[in-house]
């Protein structure tokens, strides 16, 4: 009961109300509005949480639908989605890197070093290429590059250190044995505004030509 309302039934019924009476009307409900308050704070700042729990899982989610699960690297959607979407006014260049003898590394080491090969081969492009350029896997063995900004001669050097650098691993099976790794690469150019299909299929023509040449070289597209 409110003070108010203990103050009412007072005057209607005429009696006095012994003062225990009167500071509960005061406290009772002082303390019932503080208990909801606190409780509904509790639970906005739950609720809170909670958001911030589903947008994270949302975004780790996104991350991964882009990401190829075994190298790390985008996959084949997301490096055409985001290649496409290039819009910088400055020359680029696609590359397309295939793994020469991949089959041969599968049968005759096992398919764990063949997944270690694309794990190390992965890596290594990551590694010769800049922040901004985007690397993905785009095929079993085969990877493709987008190098932003940069003029053609510029990424027929940078494919070159990148077809050295994986040339130059030592790369062994899991019993210890030395496996040759290396890749054939071809290099087509690019701009905004480009079809990247045609860029790419002129990259994979240059591809193929640098393994009908001996594998383990760099090829201008024609």
């Amino acid at each position: 009961m409110t003070l108010v309302g203990l103050e009412a039934m007072v005057h209607a019924l005429h009696e006095n109300v012994d003062w225990p009476f009167w500071i509960f009307a005061v406290v009772s409900p002082a303390a019932v509005t503080a208990t909801i308050s606190i409780v509904l704070v509790r639970q906005i700042e739950a609720n809170g949480q909670l958001a911030a729990q589903l947008l994270d899982m949302q975004t780790d989610l996104l991350i991964r639908a882009d990401r190829d699960a075994l190298t790390g690297v985008i996959n084949r959607a997301a490096f055409y989605r985001d290649a496409a979407a290039y819009s910088d006014e400055a020359p680029a260049c696609v590359l397309l890197a295939d793994i020469d003898h991949f089959k041969a590394i599968n049968d005759e080491h096992g398919h764990a070093a063949g997944d270690e090969a694309l794990k190390l081969v992965a890596s290594t492009l990551q590694a010769a290429l800049r922040p901004d350029d985007l690397l993905g896997r785009v095929g079993g063995e085969e990877f493709a590059m987008l190098l932003c900004g940069l003029p053609f001669g510029l990424g027929m050097t940078i494919a070159e250190r990148a077809r050295g650098a994986i040339d130059a691993l030592d790369f062994r099976s899991p019993e210890g044995e030395p496996i040759a790794l290396s890749i054939s690469v071809g290099v087509a150019p690019y701009r905004a505004g480009w079809s990247l299909d045609n860029a790419l299929a002129q990259a994979d023509a240059a591809m193929y030509g640098a393994k009908r040449s001996g594998r383990n070289r760099v090829h201008a597209a024609a």
